[in-house]
């Protein structure tokens, strides 16, 4: 049981270690035009901290448009034209770019974040706690685990990008959060809300 918690909190970690390497790794000339854009490293348009496929919403876009407009490569300066994927017309404008760094910006609403702060007793990992800050959502293993951003998704559920988590909630019969699932590297994790 111990041997599982550690090797959770050494995979968190390595995805820490990652996920700053992915920043300088990174394709300089891109990373430095799209900053302007909200950029703070990779994750801006890619899922993997260090680049390259699978994209998100934003790459996916970035993609797209260098084939309708036949170009040989992406330039970042389109980014001002990129409209968030829950956005109703999808077609380039002007307005202003998309700041946050999610995968994929979702459907869920800040104001209930609220419901989802607690702890979970998540076997094996043990007790993962969630916070809200401000319009953000955080999860930490208790024990020796970094803070992550639970990004979220069009499906309700929520993202943790350096380390490839996805995580869902449950309600019950009444809408109360009763229970957490985290899916990490196939594998599914269940915990019931303990406080």
């Amino acid at each position: 049981m111990k041997s599982v918690k550690v090797v959770v909190t050494l995979i968190f970690i390595a995805a820490m270690v990652a996920a700053l390497a992915g920043q300088s790794l990174g394709y300089p000339p891109f990373l430095a035009k799209a900053r302007k854009f909200g950029a703070k490293d990779c994750t801006f348009c890619h899922v993997d901290p260090e680049g390259g496929p699978p994209w998100n919403d934003r790459g996916k876009w970035l993609i797209k448009e260098k084939e309708r407009r036949a170009a040989e490569t992406v330039d970042v300066e389109w980014l001002a034209d990129y409209k968030p994927a829950n956005s109703s017309d999808q077609t380039p404008s002007t307005a202003t770019p998309d700041k946050k760094v999610p995968t994929g910006v979702g459907k869920a609403d800040p104001k209930t974040f609220d419901d989802f702060v607690g702890e979970y007793e998540v076997d094996p990992v043990g007790v993962l706690i969630v916070t809200h800050e401000g319009d953000k959502l955080f999860g930490q293993p208790r024990e020796g685990g970094s803070k992550e951003e639970l990004l979220p998704e069009e499906d309700g559920s929520f993202s943790v990008t350096n380390v490839g988590a996805k995580i869902k909630f449950t309600r019950d019969d009444k809408g109360k959060v009763i229970e957490i699932a985290v899916s990490l590297n196939g594998q599914e994790m269940k915990g019931k809300k303990v406080k």
